[in-house]
């Protein structure tokens, strides 16, 4: 029966693939080549940023990249409410355990030293990489997301380093971060409206376009919001406990 229920759910996979793939190689509509030799020639004029890819999502569809920081919000809130509930649990049973005599109580077989220590040198590195991508997003490969998710990865690795809670790794001072970079990010947004230069347009610079230093701000708040959003799921997820 299991059998057969397996081989029914990878049979409707590959009817979807082909459902949504088929059509467009079949299709004789030709390519938007316009769209894409406009933003070839005029995302660095309109925007200043060299790395089309960034003029793209924080310029001209920065309305698209409010709506995914929007998706992870909920979607990291859901979590966490069941990570939470599920919380509750592990901290009855861990009473429990406490109950018990030391040589009776369960030992945390995944923590090496090996881990800790190869964890505690590979975090701050991860760090600093995830940042330089966060920068330099506009120039180079990266950007807020991209570089988010290797802040996340890095505290994550901090967290893996050493049981003892740290700042960078406490889950109040990483939501705290993750509110107040999404409370920006709104700001941001919507202070351009103010100065005629549309929602989601640079305030200090006349028009609706942007510019690098703009952008840049993009990415550093965009960062903030998806690396520590992701590191709190992270580590209520290898139960971490929430700071006092």
């Amino acid at each position: 029966m299991k059998r057969t229920l397996f081989i029914m759910k990878i049979i409707f996979i590959l009817l979807a693939l082909a459902l949504a793939i088929f059509p467009v190689i079949l299709s004789s509509h030709p390519w938007p080549e316009a769209s894409r030799d406009y933003l070839s020639e005029h995302a660095l004029t309109d925007t200043g940023a060299v790395n089309t890819v960034s003029s793209i999502y924080l310029g001209y569809r920065a309305m698209d990249t409010l709506g995914e920081t929007l998706v992870l919000l909920v979607s990291i809130t859901g979590t966490m409410g069941i990570l939470i509930n599920l919380g509750r649990e592990s901290e009855e049973e861990e009473a429990v355990s406490f109950s018990l005599a030391p040589e009776k109580r369960p030992t945390n077989a995944q923590r090496t030293h090996l881990l800790e220590v190869v964890s505690s040198k590979l975090g701050p590195v991860v760090l600093l990489f995830g940042f330089y991508v966060m920068l330099y997003g506009h120039i180079s490969p990266g950007g807020g997301f991209q570089g988010g998710v290797i802040v996340a990865s890095a505290i994550v690795f901090l967290a893996l380093g050493t049981e003892t809670q740290t700042k960078l790794t406490n889950t109040n001072v990483l939501g705290r971060i993750e509110a107040l970079s999404f409370l920006v990010l709104i700001v941001a947004a919507t202070s351009g409206v103010f100065f005629e230069s549309g929602f989601f347009g640079n305030p200090i610079k006349s028009g609706s376009s942007l510019s690098a230093n703009f952008i840049i701000l993009l990415n550093i708040i965009i960062g903030l919001k998806v690396g520590t959003s992701i590191a709190v799921m992270c580590i209520a997820m290898m139960g971490g406990r929430r700071g006092h």
